[in-house]
């Protein structure tokens, strides 16, 4: 560091200094401040330009995490975002866990020794697709709760819960000399409540200011002792760049979320072309940002249980490092370089505030100045030509006629010398991985029949209850039954069943043990439904009385979490057999029993695999309904070293709708649900569709640290009934050098 810096760095009351970047390698391990101007986050007074991505810590295993901060650093990035995940720490009020891929600390570790700055995004409210928004089910029970709102009840948990993660991750604040500069609480509020923003702001400058940090609230109201950031597809075309300099000419330009999107259960693959994105970034650079993030830049899988309504198990696939961990070309080159291009003139761009001049361009006839083509010059040398038009332009720039394509930005020095482009990709090789299998089918499959009655405990009431009461997100499994006697009209024609239920949840019909049908609705969205299904009785007998029996199973309680409202789950009002209504009858109570006997025993691990009798004359089980899988695998001697550069992945052709299961870890939902293809434009920063009527997700990922080299395990729990269970396999994803 320049011997003048120092001297600055010591003198707080001096000017902002700009000199060469900062990075986490230049203040590791000795206490640094962090501060702002009008322009950029300070580093010990030195305005510092951060280039991040959001990676986060459950979606990926603590196994991949060193291999994936590698990854960033390399592709150009300084600094890492991560969501914190309530819901993962504290499953149970008071306990809580920070262990395996809840290690919060080691993936701080990890950004750490990899040189990356930390955004860490508390919220609570965290959104992000993920479970209930990242907020413990057990919440909704504490009296008179309203979330997100200037509620006593709230106020008091959330308070409790953000003193308990600043006090965690001490060690790793840069006033301890680690790598977390930035802190977020709340999450894309757009309420109305102002008095619970202004507790927010409170909160940080009382209670958490000893942390140190600059807080941020992203795209919604923002209390005056934080920074207002923004969460979009372009922050300068839709107009937050001028609005956050006309509202904040203090604060400086922060781009928490440029959104990759994620996928939803049903629809063909969504992607954002690499143009739009390198577009995107480009402006924001030029137009006066000095933080960018991609959402997501790694987005991993929603593992286990995870996912929020409807939403699939990879997630944000269509970023720059893909679910599975290998890099999606050409968006992966193109805009590393832009990236590296942006740190080696970080010390030019921060020294000076953005100006954009409007350019000439060619009609055809003569030369006009409009409002779309324009240039961002930073003195000296470095100058962005931007298109906001859909079309092709000529434009003029220094007495030079450029061309320059619709949505695009091109980036010159002084000599007018192009130093890159953000619509030329054609040197990249984008079809850059083959996928091999490694264990083929058919696989030595055994299986066992979850039983639709059981010893385990039982809750009777007069009415159905709804789901989340019983299994306080416990589990995703909750069966329901009552005695019913069948009428001979039920059972000479086809049998409604209406069942008031919820989005996102899937209902399957079983009466005295023989598999009906079923019902689901995967909407990534919340609300009240009726579920309609007809069912064909004729097998059965008038006039005796018969179990009826109802598995709800949870397909993601949704992220959208407001004041005065509570998302459920199940059975949420009347059910009718016909005309008949199945509630309030003292003779015949409902009785509800949480979860799977296979998950009580954990027949999907080493020990309890041995609790139940396996049968293996597994193909008398094919398209039979809540059934269990179970199988053992090698990895044989072809697979490549490197299963984070080149990961396993389950192909789950063959199978239905369930968990998976490797070594006892699960992989989160799988389904083989048909993808349709829209026929509008995809939603928000999406342009295309691919894959169309194929599956949704026919991959899954398996962690590296979830496999061993012999003897692994795989259990699956089909909900639906697997057709094909030979078509199974093992496979590796190779990237070709």
């Amino acid at each position: 560091m320049h011997w003048l810096l120092l001297i600055y760095v010591c003198l707080d009351f001096l000017p902002y200094v700009v000199t060469s970047p900062v990075t986490y390698e230049n203040v590791r391990g000795k206490p640094y401040s962090v501060s702002y101007d009008h322009r950029a986050i300070a580093i010990n007074g030195v305005r510092t330009m951060l280039i991040s991505g959001a990676i986060h810590y459950p979606r990926s295993t603590p196994g991949m995490w060193p291999y994936i901060m590698k990854m960033a650093k390399n592709q150009g990035l300084n600094t890492v975002q991560t969501l914190v995940f309530w819901n993962i720490h504290e499953q149970k009020p008071g306990v809580f866990d920070f262990s395996g891929r809840a290690n919060l600390s080691q993936f701080l570790q990890d950004a750490a020794d990899a040189g990356l700055f930390v955004n860490l995004r508390i919220g609570p409210y965290i959104c992000g697709e993920w479970n209930n928004g990242g907020l413990p089910v057990w919440l909704n029970q504490i009296h008179n709760i309203s979330f997100r709102s200037n509620n006593g009840a709230w106020k008091t948990v959330m308070r409790t819960f953000l003193m308990k993660i600043i006090e965690y991750v001490n060690p790793y604040l840069a006033k301890n000399g680690g790598p977390i500069i930035l802190a977020q609480i709340e999450n894309e509020y757009n309420g109305n409540d102002q008095a619970y923003v202004d507790w927010c702001g409170r909160l940080v400058i009382n209670e958490l200011s000893s942390a140190q940090l600059v807080w941020i609230m992203c795209n919604g109201h923002a209390a005056n002792s934080t920074i207002e950031t923004c969460n979009s597809c372009n922050c300068l075309d839709d107009g937050w760049i001028d609005n956050h300099r006309r509202d904040y000419p203090n604060k400086p330009m922060l781009f928490t979320e440029n959104e990759g999107w994620f996928q939803a259960w049903g629809e063909a693959v969504a992607i954002r072309t690499t143009v739009d994105t390198a577009y995107s970034v480009a402006e924001w650079f030029a137009g006066g940002g000095s933080y960018h993030s991609y959402y997501m830049w790694h987005g991993g899988n929603n593992y286990g249980r995870t996912a929020a309504s409807g939403i699939t198990t990879m997630y944000a696939d269509d970023v720059l490092l893909h679910a599975d961990g290998t890099p999606n070309e050409p968006k992966y080159t193109q805009l590393s370089r832009l990236q590296h291009l942006i740190a080696n003139y970080a010390q030019i761009l921060l020294s000076q505030d953005s100006i954009r001049t409007l350019l000439p361009y060619w009609n055809g006839q003569k030369w006009l100045i409009g409002t779309q083509q324009f240039v961002y010059s930073y003195s000296p040398s470095l100058h962005f030509i931007s298109n906001q038009n859909d079309n092709t332009y000529n434009v003029l720039f220094r007495n030079k006629n450029l061309t320059i394509t619709g949505h695009s930005v091109r980036i010159f020095d002084d000599n007018l010398n192009l130093l890159w482009d953000s619509t030329n990709i054609s040197d990249i090789r984008s079809d850059n991985t083959e996928i091999f299998p490694i264990v083929m089918g058919p696989l030595e499959w055994r299986t066992w029949s979850e039983q639709v009655t059981s010893d385990l405990p039982v809750l009777t009431s007069l009415y159905p209850i709804e789901q989340l009461k019983i299994t306080n997100d416990e589990t995703i499994y909750l069966w329901y039954r009552r005695n019913i006697t069948l009428t001979q009209t039920q059972i000479q024609s086809h049998t409604l069943v209406r069942v008031e239920t919820r989005k996102a949840n899937a209902l399957l019909f079983f009466l005295n043990g023989e598999y009906l049908g079923e019902f689901d609705n995967h909407d990534h969205s919340q609300g009240s439904l009726i579920a309609i299904i007809s069912l064909d009785l004729s097998i059965f007998k008038p006039n005796q009385q018969y179990l009826f029996e109802i598995l709800s199973i949870s397909l993601g309680i949704d992220n959208g979490v407001w004041d005065n409202n509570f998302e459920y789950k199940g059975i949420v009002g009347n059910i009718w057999l016909d005309n008949q209504l199945l509630v309030n009858d003292e003779t015949n109570l409902w009785e509800h029993q949480k979860g799977l006997i296979g998950e009580y025993l954990q027949i999907y691990t080493e020990q309890g695999s041995s609790k139940v009798e396996w049968n293996t004359q597994w193909t008398k089980d094919i398209n039979k309904p809540i059934t269990w899988f179970q199988t053992r695998f090698n990895l044989n001697h072809i697979v490549r070293e490197d299963l984070n550069a080149n990961p396993i992945l389950l192909d789950a052709r063959g199978l239905n709708r369930g968990h998976a299961f490797i070594n006892g870890n699960d992989l989160g939902l799988y389904w083989l649900l048909e993808g349709v293809c829209r026929d509008s434009t995809p939603c928000c920063c999406q342009q295309a569709q691919i894959n169309c009527l194929e599956p949704t997700q026919r991959y899954y990922h398996i962690p590296s640290d979830w496999l061993m080299p012999e003897n692994n395990l795989l259990t699956i729990f089909d909900d639906l009934g697997a057709p094909s269970p030979s078509s199974v396999s093992i496979v590796q994803r190779v990237v070709i050098a």
